[in-house]
């Protein structure tokens, strides 16, 4: 690891991955007073040729004083767009919101930084920020929730990014008083609420207690409404996919046939096209997670 006194021009810093650690990595290149060539994720950085490397550990408080910068100089709405940013896992997330930082701290450019879409230090924060989003918003549509015993909710989700934290309020809110997990597979992320409160957690291993005695049936009698409410003549299996996106569908009890069929329109994963005139989707169907 290369000393924190020598300022180096050509260098990248790797942080564990966390929006803690980008900021950190952000406050630390502005006290050595260095532009880094790159700032990475460990998991997902690729040293360039005679390029030296810094090591950059988390730290909160640091975290906490480049997090009130930036709405000093940006306002909330510019921290909300760094904050989802460096939730992708596009591997130059680092550098990109590095980059507007940078350009959005300059006095010439504050408060109005956020708002100029175009400019080439802000318009790759600005896409990151809505694929982010709009990963969040999927989320919200295909979550599905099973009981366990304890009257304990349980989800499983893969996000392309790591939308858990951005989840949490959204679904305490509509679950009250109730205790419920999301666990994250791809970034083993469990976020975590009690009924009052809610916290995450970095973990590979659950330890989960069993399925409610009447889980499997909920479940089936779910897959008997999704099949009741779709209409056989307008069976589009392409159209299907384009709104509820393949990556989705094991987490789906209504795509799963493990539990056995729910009538005649049952499908699997590998169900073949018979149609090409029509969809089979329900707009009407709730959200399973409702009480």
């Amino acid at each position: 690891m290369i000393a924190a006194e020598e300022p180096l021009a050509h260098v990248a810093y790797i942080y564990d991955g966390t929006p803690e650690g980008l900021l950190t990595a952000v406050f630390q290149a502005y006290a050595n007073h260095e532009d880094p060539e790159d700032i990475a994720r460990e998991d997902a950085f690729q040293p360039r040729l005679d390029q030296s490397v810094r090591t950059v550990a988390a730290d909160a408080k640091l975290a906490e004083r480049v997090k009130r910068g930036i709405i000093r100089a940006t306002g909330k709405s510019g921290f909300e767009a760094v904050l989802h940013a460096s939730l992708s896992d596009d591997a130059q997330t680092g550098t990109i919101v590095y980059r507007f930082v940078r350009y959005a701290m300059r006095p010439d450019a504050r408060r109005a930084a956020i708002g100029e879409i175009t400019h080439p230090a802000v318009a790759p924060l600005v896409a990151l920020d809505r694929s982010v989003m709009n990963e969040r918003h999927l989320m919200q549509q295909f979550l599905r929730f099973e009981r366990l015993e304890g009257n304990i909710w349980f989800a499983r989700c893969s996000p392309k990014a790591s939308v858990v934290p951005l989840l949490m309020d959204w679904f305490s809110a509509r679950f009250n008083d109730v205790p419920f997990m999301i666990y994250d597979e791809a970034h083993h992320i469990a976020g975590i609420y009690e009924g009052s409160g809610w916290y995450l957690v970095q973990t590979d291993e659950l330890k989960l207690p069993e399925k409610a005695a009447d889980e499997t049936l909920m479940q089936q009698a779910w897959k008997r409404f999704y099949d009741a409410v779709s209409i056989e003549a307008r069976y589009h299996p392409e159209l299907r996919r384009q709104f509820m996106p393949k990556r989705f569908w094991k987490h789906l009890p209504e795509m799963d046939m493990r539990n056995g069929a729910s009538g005649a329109n049952a499908y699997s994963l590998n169900t073949p096209s018979r149609s090409k005139a029509g969809m089979k989707l329900s707009s009407a169907a709730p959200p399973s997670c409702q009480k």
